[in-house]
């Protein structure tokens, strides 16, 4: 899975992508194109360089050569296209030849300025060679015509060009300068075509300095965290950024989460409203980061290496599909199970299963998944507000609702004011049961409460 397949799983990620602060096209794209990453050691190399990125983008001695970095990488183009024409044998246009020339002239001042910084694990390929072949008059100005430097019969026929006025005479010495020029784009293409490999390495290292340098401001905004791998998921004081910006325009702050799980299956129980959804996509989200090498929006966070995050929360995917919500639930339930199966590392992630069938039904469900998730010894969290559950798993339950002694209305704004989301461990096989209590503070027609009981 790729970054940019990722939005439909995940929406929060395109929030995040939104919110990147990018030099170039370069970084963007790499980004786009950048793989779930399932090898730890890859994973530990980027949480490395992103942390030394951090480090020199606080360091205020470096800032000119920060800054100097980013404007040339800011006038750097993808020109992949171009470099593709050059490995199969083209013949060069003169905006392609320019575009090679800015490239090699632009990589090599970046790559000062990474020397610079110290960034020793990108290695950028010298471009003297290039710069050679296409600046014969040594002017190291990013800008390409086929210059009379190249060639003496067309330096002398565009002498007699300047000079000549028989019509006649000027277009043959034209024609001759085109098909001499035409010549030298050809061995100039030709001689360039070594260096194909050199120039596609050097845009590469670009863009993924590029999306360090965003990924860096990004983990300062946030106050992020360097991510541990490790065997188990434990996450202190995890924020759902996208939801924390909502809730700041209303003048609301976001209520951090904390969860510790391990190989295992959680059941998490709370009332509606309770936040169980909430929780479910911020470790979502936590996990997708993790994977594609960001810090983490948390006080700490040590998870696990997972080959596929499956989840399902929401009826974003169902309205999507064309699906009822109970047959998008099932097949993704029949999903996790094959996906665990073929012996994958899945993190499953389930809110609500089966809330749109019945009751009894809705709690046979719940029961057989995670039966089976324990026997297949999968990862998952599972909400429910079922009680009556009988299965032997780690069970957590939303605090909820903490109405301060001697409230006796609520407003609907405010509800939200007065949960409480700090997770606790339990034994009880019961759910909060607040609905009457939510339901009388806003002053429900007490008659109909009481037709209830």
């Amino acid at each position: 899975m790729l970054f940019k397949n990722a939005f439909e799983q995940q929406p929060s990620l395109r929030y995040v992508y939104e919110k990147l602060q990018f030099n170039s096209a370069l970084g963007r794209q790499h980004l786009l194109n950048l793989p779930f990453c399932t090898d730890a050691d890859a994973l530990a190399a980027e949480f490395d360089h992103l942390e030394a990125i951090i480090t020199l983008r606080r360091d205020e001695s470096l800032r000119p050569v920060m800054s100097h970095l980013c404007q040339q990488i800011h006038q750097l183009n993808n020109i992949a296209p171009t470099l593709l024409s050059l490995e199969n044998g083209a013949v060069l246009d003169d905006i392609q030849l320019f575009e090679i020339k800015k490239t090699a002239i632009l990589t090599d001042v970046i790559a000062q300025d990474v020397s610079k910084l110290g960034i020793d694990w990108l290695r950028y390929e010298p471009m003297d060679a290039v710069v050679g072949l296409l600046d014969p008059e040594n002017t190291h100005i990013p800008h390409f015509y086929v210059y009379s430097a190249y060639d003496e019969e067309l330096a002398c026929l565009r002498e007699k060009m300047k000079v000549c006025e028989d019509t006649q005479a000027s277009e043959s010495y034209r024609f001759q300068a085109q098909q001499i020029e035409d010549r030298l784009r050809a061995e100039l293409s030709e001689k360039l075509m070594p260096f194909e490999p050199a120039l596609s390495k050097n845009l590469r290292n670009t863009a993924t300095i590029d999306l360090l340098i965003a990924k860096a401001r990004l983990a300062i905004e946030w106050g992020a965290c360097k991510p541990q791998i490790g065997d188990n998921h434990n996450l202190t004081n995890l924020t759902n950024p996208e939801i924390a910006s909502v809730l700041a325009q209303k003048g609301r702050k976001f209520q951090p989460v904390s969860i510790a799980f391990g190989r295992e299956t959680v059941l998490i129980t709370g009332a509606n409203m309770a936040g169980k959804s909430v929780l479910l996509q911020s470790v979502s989200l936590a996990q997708h980061l993790f994977q594609f090498g960001f810090f983490l929006p948390a006080e700490s966070a040590t998870l696990p290496v997972v080959d596929e995050v499956i989840t399902s929360i929401g009826d974003r995917q169902s309205a999507l599909s064309g699906l009822s919500s109970f047959a998008v639930e099932v097949l993704t339930i029949d999903r996790i199970v094959k996906t665990a199966r073929e012996g994958k590392r899945v993190l499953a992630l389930v809110d609500e299963l089966a809330r749109t069938t019945n009751p009894d039904e809705g709690r046979r469900m719940v029961n057989g998944f995670i039966r089976l998730s324990r026997k297949l010894g999968l990862t998952a969290i599972v909400t429910t507000h079922y009680s009556g559950l009988d299965v032997d798993c780690k069970r957590l339950r939303v605090k909820g609702l903490q109405i301060p002694e001697g409230t006796n209305s609520l407003s609907i704004g405010h509800i939200a004011d007065y949960m409480d989301y700090t997770l606790t461990e339990t034994r009880e096989d019961d759910v909060p049961k607040e609905a009457f209590s939510i339901a009388r503070l806003l002053h429900v027609d007490e008659e109909f409460l009481n037709e209830c009981d």
